[in-house]
């Protein structure tokens, strides 16, 4: 074989091994949004990346010098020092102690991320894949409404509501409306019209999924992105696409009308604002008095189920043995209740601090970063959003923040051809 047809068979061999380690790294490092209708969530992949990341340092492959992965080590001790703390007055110990040690953990993770951000997922390829999944769950969800199940044949609930590929939770309306931000600024760069036609979808998922909550999510996703990007003709054009899809939604389903009906008054009482909220405000009543019996270090991390019973009120609609409150349904809540005035402190720094690297990036306005918007969702004060540690929905909170530290930071790849890479750990 000449010098030159080997030199050709040994550039289609790399080069066909850097498109298989192309679909392995954006494989793992979108598994904490793929993986969350499978059973156990986004658990095997966040497991995998911290295992990759303790790799990866230990190959020397990513150092704990860099800016990012520091700044990330900063936000994560915000959290977990209150949490530490709070460990002394815990009503579930061993449930904070589980935290404590699980927080550290993500720092194997964020290094693992950025390694794969910096040597293999392009930023804009990254957008295309989470645009793509949240599109196919969307198509999947209204398939489902359609034909009565969804292509891995999960039905509608027994309710109305659609789920899509989430067969025991209301997360599809959640998941396509915070990774908005996500798809509307990959759609810009295909016209206007695309992002109305998804924003009309999108806000039929969130109407026919029954979740109030979510509607308001895709809402407020809209205006964030409509500010930053000075587009108002998008939020002008809300206000038919909500009447339409608010039509098609309430004729479609029994659960979509009931929940759209709610809007029509405005509640005067307490019972009739509790009610209005899924009895959101009897568990903020319960939390409000958790945090005003232990207002430094809160009733412990991850313990607001175990203290719940002692400080419920007298007619709470929680009272009921057969009816069991797991969480506070609010981050910020959850947070001020189970870790106290340390805990918001530390939250309050956080938040902060993300703003100020932000606003101290070289790169353009910190408010149009899809990933701020996201952030900005996860945590807003008047959204009933999940709270921030649990085993499935911490893993995308940190892959948010992850993906933000690294855009402001503007770390490029050390080289542009994914065939001049070599696999870590080769020689």
């Amino acid at each position: 074989m000449s010098n030159l047809s080997r030199l050709g068979a040994g550039f289609k061999m790399r080069l066909s091994n850097a498109n298989w380690l192309l679909i392995v790294a954006a494989t793992l490092l979108t598994g904490v949004i793929w993986a969350q209708p499978l059973s156990g969530g986004p658990r095997a992949p966040s497991i995998l990346l911290m295992l990759f990341g303790g790799f990866v340092l230990a190959k020397g492959g990513f150092s704990i010098k860099d800016r990012r992965w520091q700044q990330f080590l900063v936000i994560l001790a915000l959290f977990w020092l209150p949490a530490l703390i709070s460990l002394i007055g815990s009503y579930a110990p061993e449930k904070s102690i589980e935290l404590l040690v699980l927080l550290p953990l993500y720092l194997l993770f964020a290094a693992a991320t950025f390694y794969l951000l910096d040597k293999y997922v392009k930023r804009d390829l990254l957008l295309i894949i989470i645009s793509a999944i949240s599109v196919f769950w969307m198509a999947d969800g209204m398939l489902q409404l359609f034909l009565g199940h969804d292509l891995f044949g999960v039905p509608i609930t027994p309710e109305g509501r659609i789920v899509g590929p989430f067969a025991h939770h209301l997360r599809l309306s959640l998941f396509v409306t915070i990774l908005s931000p996500i798809v509307l600024q990959y759609l810009e760069r295909h016209g206007w019209v695309w992002q109305l036609i998804y924003l009309a979808v999108a806000v039929m998922i969130a109407m026919l999924s029954g979740v109030r909550t979510d509607l308001l999510t895709i809402l407020l996703a809209t205006g964030l992105y409509t500010l930053g990007r000075r587009k108002f003709m998008l939020i002008a054009a809300m206000i038919p696409i909500v009447l339409l899809a608010g039509m098609f939604a309430g004729g479609h389903s029994d659960i979509s009308d009931k929940k759209l009906k709610s809007f029509s008054s405005v509640p005067s009482t307490y019972v009739e604002w509790n009610e209005l909220s899924s009895y959101r405000l009897d568990i903020w009543s319960t939390a409000w008095n958790m945090f005003r019996d232990n207002p430094i270090a809160g009733v412990g991390a991850r313990a607001f189920s175990s203290a719940y019973d002692q400080y419920k009120g007298k007619d709470d609609y929680f009272g009921d043995t057969t009816v069991s409150v797991s969480h506070a349904h609010h981050p910020i809540i959850s947070i001020v209740a189970e870790t106290g005035v340390i805990g918001l402190v530390g939250l309050f720094f956080a938040i902060s601090s993300i703003y100020r690297w932000g606003r101290g990036s070289v790169h353009s306005g910190v408010i149009v970063n899809p990933w701020l918007q996201i952030l900005i969702l996860m945590i807003f004060p008047i959204q009933s959003m999940p709270i921030l540690f649990s085993l499935w929905w911490f893993p995308v909170v940190s892959f948010v923040l992850i993906c933000y530290l690294n855009d402001i930071n503007q770390i490029k790849s050390d080289a542009s051809n994914q065939f001049d890479r070599v696999p870590l750990g080769s020689k």
